[in-house]
């Protein structure tokens, strides 16, 4: 029974590699070949359009709390959140729970891939028109650096950080994980930085918030498993 359940776990620990393995073959072929940069600065142009050349000159956010808080949780907070959601998924007594949330970052990766390949948007701090600067770099110019060969230039909407701490904060709730309420204030902490540090638009953060949502309810129907399970405490 115990190398049957580690078996299954197995399968859908691989789903999740092959997301990552995918997403870093996208990535290494965007920054080598330009994928959309001939339409990347007309997309652009929109989205910022959209917020009504919403500035940030002005802003009071770039004091150091903001600086280094928000940095901690769009570089550091999130992966970590993401391993220590995944791990306590993993050591569920139920398979259905882990392998809903493999199918939810799935599906949101598979309907994310056509945005990042075809409606290239350039990031809100490189994009001369948009007023803001990347507050990370107040600290350390290495986090971007360090981000890149995950998360190209372009692959700005709809936000991945958004919609994956959306899938995480839906399935602890919906499957009554211990801790749910720390993941849901790290989660919010990690959505706001996006948007304060200076990396994403309006229009990336609102499509992040919808595809993570639209992609748990597809996992679940999906996965064909109940909600309602009991708690877990390991996290």
């Amino acid at each position: 029974m115990l190398n049957k359940m580690l078996q299954n776990r197995t399968r859908v620990t691989l789903l999740f590699a092959i997301v990552f393995t995918v997403n870093y073959a996208v990535t290494s072929a965007e920054a080598r070949y330009g994928l959309g940069a001939a339409r990347q600065y007309e997309i652009t142009y929109a989205v910022h359009q959209f917020e009504h050349n919403l500035t940030f000159e002005f802003h009071d956010a770039t004091n150091l709390l903001a600086v280094y808080g928000y940095s901690t949780s769009y570089f550091l907070m999130f992966p970590f959140l993401c391993v220590a959601v995944a791990f306590a998924f993993f050591q569920h007594q139920e398979p259905g729970p882990y392998r809903a949330l493999a199918l939810a970052v799935a599906i949101d990766y598979g309907m994310s891939l056509p945005f990042f390949l075809f409606f290239p948007v350039i990031e809100r701090w490189a994009y001369p028109d948009s007023g803001a600067t990347l507050l990370s770099d107040q600290w350390s110019t290495k986090f971007i650096e360090a981000i890149r060969p995950i998360s190209g230039l372009n692959d700005c909407f709809p936000s991945f950080h958004v919609s994956m701490t959306v899938i995480l904060i839906l399935s602890c709730y919906l499957f009554k994980i211990r801790l749910r309420t720390v993941v849901l204030s790290l989660g919010l902490t990690i959505i706001l930085s996006t948007f304060v540090l200076g990396i994403h638009w309006i229009a990336d953060i609102l499509a992040g918030l919808f595809l993570g949502v639209l992609s748990v309810l597809l996992a679940l129907r999906l996965a064909h498993i109940p909600v309602r399970q009991p708690e877990n405490p390991l996290l």
